[in-house]
């Protein structure tokens, strides 16, 4: 059995996040080659084709479907999108006599969507095929290629999976604000009041949504959720149930599967903007997240003493809220953002108790060339101080987008201060641009520092970590991404970081810079 947890020195095993970690070597076959070779080439087209055009994108935003008018006043809708990807890595590098060979490599990957559906006056129904592929995945290596090869130890995968397949039914009884869905569905905890005001909306998309639940779309996979959730909306209130199962992905090629042995249930009551809150809204919530897998977690207890407890529960109960207000001042617009959590509950015979908060300002000067919006804040996650007692501390992420949060993602939430700088700009009407900075530490340097996205399959734990080792800098990050889109249908997206190690990277590894970037293109339809 594969079995989830980054140990200590010597010991260490890759938990399904990308960062640091060891593999071992797979053969790649001549046919895998000739394949290989016709997406590096296409790599080069699809760059070239879109710096000629003029593309922008983020890897989850599409075009609405077509739609066409179906039998008994019904709707039927197609929606189709290809996202081809470029990634280039140069990690840290490990120690000698590592087991992971190499630390610099690039790979590609493709994913290809359509979905069909058809709505009527009370009843939705959607299903959406998805195929994945990933080429020159390296053969055991730190980074998300290397994480992509641990969940399935090939250099070259491809996988069809079933991505949506569910219906929903909304309004009866003259209750017009009630739905209920069920089926294989995505879930982004923090979505779910509808929001008008474009500021708010922006602000809810790149610092609330997906911090504990996502759909996981920064991988070539992405994550579904099966079972059912009901919503209960008005213009001033919106309650939300949900009870899912996770499905295998994230880095796990074969997503069709679900993690049988996690669940999750949901409530919420999230407040829209609305006339009597104006450039406001926020949200009350409670997560339960139950793990009953045999495996073993990544805390900072010794390696034996996790695998004694690893057949005993994860369950963790999550109370949190967050808040966004704008208001005019001078010739811009300032926001305050705030989210917060508190946690408790049962972690493989340990007693859990642990937290979480950002807080976040901005101004943005809209009228403006570029329209400049700069931000700051903090976001710290709980760690443990202590690895002998029987309290676990450390704030669990559950099942994030972390990537949103990361976007050189060898951290997460866990753990963890990351006070950050950052700003978007308006280039031009099809062109955007983010710039960020962040200075990363540890909160307790008795823990790891941490990263991963949540569990990928019923042996991955789905976090890692490296030692702290006594120190509490992991390090400083500077990043920018690119967004151009010339039409509605062809985007393309650039991202570059670079890592700046600091203490735990300096105990841990013989180098101290390191750099990501990835570029790619989606077609929609």
């Amino acid at each position: 059995m594969r079995r989830g947890g980054l140990d200590p020195p010597g010991e260490r095993k890759l938990a399904g996040a990308p960062a640091f970690g060891t593999f071992q070597h797979c053969y790649s076959g001549r046919g895998e080659g000739v394949v290989m070779r016709a997406l590096q080439w296409l790599t080069i087209a699809v760059v070239a084709f879109g710096v000629a055009t003029g593309v922008r994108a983020e890897s989850d935003d599409e075009v609405g479907p077509l739609v066409y008018d179906g039998p008994a006043d019904s709707k039927i809708t197609i929606s189709a999108s290809n996202q081809f990807r470029g990634e280039f890595v140069d990690w840290w590098e490990p120690p000698p006599g590592s087991k992971t060979p190499i630390g610099s490599y690039n790979f590609v990957g493709n994913r290809f969507k359509f979905g069909v559906g058809v709505a009527t006056e009370r009843v939705d129904v959607f299903a959406q095929f998805q195929h994945t592929l990933l080429g020159n995945l390296p053969q055991g290596a730190p980074g998300p290629g290397g994480v992509y090869y641990a969940n399935t130890p090939q250099t070259f995968q491809q996988d069809p999976i079933l991505r949506n397949a569910w219906a929903r039914v909304r309004g009866w009884g003259g209750f017009e604000g009630y739905s209920i869905m069920g089926g294989r569905m995505p879930y982004a905890d923090g979505t779910q009041a509808k929001v008008t005001d474009p500021a708010l909306k922006f602000l809810i998309n790149k610092r609330i949504k997906e911090r504990l639940i996502g759909t996981f779309e920064y991988t070539m996979v992405g994550r579904s959720f099966d079972g059912g959730r009901i919503d209960i909306e008005s213009p001033l209130l919106t309650l939300t149930a949900f009870g899912f199962l996770p499905t295998w992905g994230g880095f796990e090629i074969n997503a069709n599967k679900q993690i049988s042995d996690i669940y999750t249930l949901g409530l919420a009551a999230s407040l829209p903007n609305s006339e009597w809150l104006p450039r406001s809204t926020g949200r009350l919530f409670w997560f339960l997240y139950n793990d009953n897998r045999d495996i073993v977690a990544l805390d900072n207890r010794p390696l034996a003493e996790r695998q004694a407890t690893a057949n005993l529960p994860i369950n963790v109960h999550t109370i949190g809220t967050n808040w966004i207000h704008t208001e005019d001042l001078g010739p811009g617009r300032l926001d305050l953002l705030g989210w917060g959590t508190y946690q408790m509950g049962d972690w493989q015979g340990l007693q859990h108790q642990a937290w979480a908060y950002t807080l976040e300002t901005g101004y943005q000067l809209p009228d403006v060339w570029s329209a400049p919006w700069i931000r700051a804040g903090i976001t710290r996650g709980s760690g443990d101080s202590n690895p002998n007692d029987r309290r676990h501390s450390t704030f669990f992420q559950m099942l994030p987008t972390a990537r949103i949060y990361a976007q050189t993602p060898f951290y997460n939430m866990m753990n963890n201060q990351d006070v950050f700088l950052q700003g978007f700009f308006k280039l031009l009407d099809e062109v955007s641009m983010q710039v960020e900075g962040h200075w990363i530490r540890v909160n307790d340097s008795a823990d790891f520092a941490y990263f991963g996205g949540g569990a990928t399959s019923d042996t991955f734990f789905g976090f890692g970590g490296v030692p702290s080792q006594g120190q509490n800098e992991l390090s400083y990050l500077v990043d920018v991404a690119v967004t151009w889109q010339p039409t509605r249908n062809v985007k393309l997206y650039g991202y570059y970081g670079h890592g700046f190690g600091q203490g735990i990277v300096n105990q841990n590894f013989v180098t101290n810079d390191l750099d990501y970037a990835y570029v790619e293109l989606i077609l929609s339809f």
